[in-house]
């Protein structure tokens, strides 16, 4: 039975005194009633706030007309759900919407958490929710600063002098100079360049029917690290930690909670410490995931690894590790354990800053938890990731939860089972693609990624020698939806680099520093212009869609048609003349949905409308599940692998691990197993340990500062900084810099700082804070633009907020790639910082 509404007296005496009526309940009901119909007809809203009828703004008027579409955001690489607007063709509105990428990744928990909200809220989508930069979206679709047409350099590269063409003028141009270069200098010349989320397919199979071996995209300059890290140990490269049910999570430099890309995390970090977890954040700045920890241990930049050393000895000191598991499930146990028995907290104490005692009690809380057989996460991300000890530095972490059997199980660090589209995989015969990668991945990168390795690529061109015999060097850069100027550490050799280039070509949204330095630029198109399918990081098989839900503003093609249509001016085909290019736009994506399993559930069509589709649970323990001895299969019987029949090259696939009498899935290691000492590490004439090693580009005599680059919610990288709403809310990057540090140096909160590193000096603001460890300052990624917008220069917008570009951190970068994965050393420089006189 509904509850009464509670009439209150100011409605009573308002009743009596209109109508000149005494007051019953029921007869003010019918006048309430009958007053708000009228309301309601002649436009009036009613607000809860006020708790009165009132005229609509033309904003609320407008969003009562037009329809809602469905799609997915890309203001950063979170993938969030969204519905947008559209009236008249125009975009007005982007909401959140109930997708598991806004909400949860773990699905019992989406459903819950679905549940829930979907009580509070008057509908399902509103329980969903978004971030600033997916509500800012439109202010990037309607920028007046957005490329418009096509534009050809007229004199020298980086002058700044441009002759608009025609769309067809481009494609006919882009086309001939590719084709010279091709047949001056061989396929292999053209290094490509391209964002990781979106539209990625039609360039690489541009490159392998052009020929070129030599495709990057940015995965390199994010996560390849830690992805090498979790590779080494599981075979898994990006498990995903289920904070919600876990008891204890250790974080080493993951900012989950400001410089996240999924909007879920927030939610399901505080639904966990509502049930009790703990939360302990490793991390030189006090960032909001450390202001929402339970404890914050400021750390030497570089130096995780050490302490996570460290907690091994201890854990193996003090018997916490899961010794059942690791004699069923690792490898290598006795060879770490040998190597650590040295690691002790004192040791660990002196590279890292940390504590001895905090480094014990720390290690002995997680012991103690999972003995108890209470869930334990221990995670890492890019903090530890950007540096030159990177990979074993992050081998040493993804160990520990191996250690403690806490692998795949809930609360802990969950493989996830990805179902995704279906690449239509070209079949080409060109002699030039067998070649070595220019770059050294798979060579000189042991662990280097399919994202390739950009400096590498960079020093080769820089250098004019190729890495390896018979790569080549390359002569023509084309980059979509890459500043690489800004991303790339180390800005003047990423300027003498785009100069050494015969050829640039560059399709973006803006004219952006990489824009300045093309031959040819070519306009990108928005999210909200074209399809994209999107990865959900969740841990059960969801596939999402991002679908055009307005016309090109600009009346211009998207990525994907303008590399079709260069495609075919070519001729670029297969052997079987076959080419994408034969595709219509819509058809081409379809072509990559109607193969999967997710197609019998909805079709295409169905699929455009709704723009998500899930499948199955999250599952746990999936490397204990039983698979069959394959045909013509063998068992070694040294190592207890599984493997199907060889085929006619001799090469036999792994398929499982023999665990007592059953064969059992395992993990995706040379071995099946976790590997606590790496197979392949041995195999390349390394110990196979996680050993530590210090930083190469510390801090010295000279410049006895570290400096680190962060990110915080507000921006993406180097892309939002001409969006006027994001500017306003963070204008500009101080460099922060710790009291005790800024005392000695006679510096005061405001003060304007020369900021000099063996490679660069530029100046900053200095900005005084307990928030950061003492021997270290940091500055924000992504700011100091010099090209890009008005707002991104630091213009002043109409309403005077902000004047400063702010300073960018890549300029004083060494501009390395880490050994193992070629991942952009991007977090590891010593730095100077000396008073500056005036005012910046």
């Amino acid at each position: 039975m509904s509850e009464k509404r509670v009439i209150t007296q100011e409605e009573k005496g308002l009743f009596e005194q209109v109508t000149g009526k005494q007051f019953t309940r029921r007869s003010f009901l019918k006048w309430a009633s009958a007053l708000a119909g009228a309301a309601i007809a002649s436009g009036l809203i009613w607000d809860d706030k006020f708790g009165l009828f009132r005229e609509a703004s033309a904003q609320e008027k407008l969003l009562k007309e037009g329809e809602w579409i469905y799609s997915n955001c890309n203001m950063c690489g979170g993938q969030s759900g969204i519905k947008v607007k559209v009236v008249n063709g125009r975009a007005v509105k982007i909401e959140g919407i109930a997708n598991p990428n806004n909400i949860a990744n773990i699905s019992a928990n989406y459903e819950k958490a679905l549940s829930e909200l979907s009580a509070v809220f008057s509908d399902k989508d509103s329980a969903g929710r978004i971030c600033a930069k997916g509500n800012s979206g439109l202010r990037t679709v309607y920028d007046p600063d957005r490329l418009k047409t096509p534009m050809v350099r007229v004199g020298e590269r980086g002058g700044g002098k441009w002759k608009a063409v025609s769309w067809d003028e481009a494609i006919n141009q882009v086309a001939e100079n590719l084709q010279k270069i091709r047949e001056k200098h061989g396929a292999e010349s053209l290094a490509w360049f391209s964002e990781d989320h979106s539209f990625t397919h039609i360039q690489s199979d541009f490159c392998k029917m052009y020929g070129t071996p030599n495709y990057h995209n940015h995965s390199n300059l994010c996560d390849v690290a830690r992805k090498a890290s979790f590779k080494l140990v599981m075979g898994n490269e990006r498990p995903l930690a289920d904070f919600e049910d876990t008891s204890y999570a250790l974080i080493f430099g993951w900012n989950l909670l400001g410089a996240m890309k999924w909007i879920h995390l927030p939610g399901i970090w505080n639904r966990g410490r509502a049930k009790g977890a703990k939360m302990v954040y490793i991390d030189p700045f006090y960032s909001q995931t450390a202001a929402k920890a339970d404890e914050w241990v400021s750390i030497r930049p570089g130096t995780d690894g050490a302490m996570a050393l460290a907690i091994g000895h201890v854990l193996i000191k003090k018997d916490f590790v899961n010794k059942p598991f690791i004699n069923e499930w690792c490898i290598g146990f006795d060879e770490y354990a040998k190597y650590v028995a040295d690691k002790t907290p004192e040791w660990a104490e002196k590279i890292t800053s940390v504590s001895a005692k905090t480094i014990e009690r720390i290690a002995t809380e997680i012991g103690e938890t999972a003995k108890a057989g209470k869930p334990v996460i221990i995670d890492t991300w890019s903090g530890p990731g950007h540096h030159t000890n990177a990979t074993l530095g992050g081998y040493a972490i993804t160990i520990l939860p191996a250690l403690l059997g806490m692998i795949d199980k809930p609360g802990t660090m969950i493989e996830p089972s990805k179902k995704g589209n279906k690449h239509h995989e070209l079949e080409v015969d060109i002699p030039s693609l067998k070649k070595p990668r220019v770059d050294g991945k798979g060579t000189k990168y042991i662990l280097g990624h399919g994202s390739g390795i950009y400096v590498e690529t960079r020093e080769v061109v820089l250098n004019g020698k190729e890495s390896t015999p018979g790569s080549g060097v390359p002569k023509a850069g084309i980059f979509v939806f890459q500043n690489f100027m800004m991303s790339v550490p180390n800005t003047k050799k990423n300027m003498d680099f785009m100069k050494k280039l015969e050829y640039v070509v560059v399709q973006d949204i803006f004219m952006s520093e990489t824009a300045e330095m093309a031959d040819i630029v070519i306009p990108g198109s928005v999210y909200l212009e074209r399809y994209d399918f999107t990865g959900y990081w969740v841990t059960w098989p969801v596939l999402g869609l991002r679908r055009p839900v307005i016309k090109s503003v600009i009346n211009g093609m998207t990525e994907v048609e303008f590399w079709m249509a260069v495609m075919r001016k070519m001729g670029l085909k297969d052997k079987n003349n076959y080419s994408p290019a034969d595709l219509s736009y819509d058809a081409f994506y379809a072509d990559e949905y109607n193969p999967t399993a997710f197609a019998k559930e909805q079709d295409w069509e169905t699929f455009k409308k709704t723009t998500l589709i899930m499948s199955g649970k999250t599952e746990y323990e999936k490397f204990r599940k039983e698979v069959k001895m394959p045909e013509g299969g063998s068992v070694d019987e040294k190592t207890g692998v599984v493997k199907e029949k060889p085929d006619k090259d001799g090469k036999a696939k792994a398929v499982g691990v023999k665990i007592g009498d059953k064969i059992c899935k395992g993990f995706e290691t040379p071995t099946k197993k976790l590997e606590l000492t790496s197979a392949l590490l041995k195999k390349n004439n390394y110990s196979g340990l996680p050993e530590y090693s210090e930083p190469e580009d510390k801090p010295t005599a000279e410049f006895p500062l570290y400096l680190v680059g962060y990110k915080q919610n507000e921006h993406t990288h180097s892309r939002t900084f001409n969006n006027d709403y994001l500017m306003e809310m963070k204008p500009d990057n101080p460099l922060l810099m710790n009291s005790a540090t800024a005392s000695s140096l006679g510096l005061k909160d405001g003060d304007a700082v020369w900021i000099e590193s063996p490679y660069a000096k530029a100046k900053g603001t200095v900005q005084i804070t307990e928030r950061i460890h003492p021997e270290v300052v940091a500055l924000q990624h992504g700011y100091g633009h010099w090209a890009f917008g008005k707002v991104a220069k630091g213009s002043l917008n109409k309403i005077n907020r902000w004047s400063p570009a702010g300073t960018a951190d890549g300029q004083f970068l060494s501009g390395k790639a880490e050994k193992f994965s070629g991942q952009i050393v991007a977090k590891e420089i010593g730095v100077k910082v000396i008073k500056a006189e005036g005012v910046i």
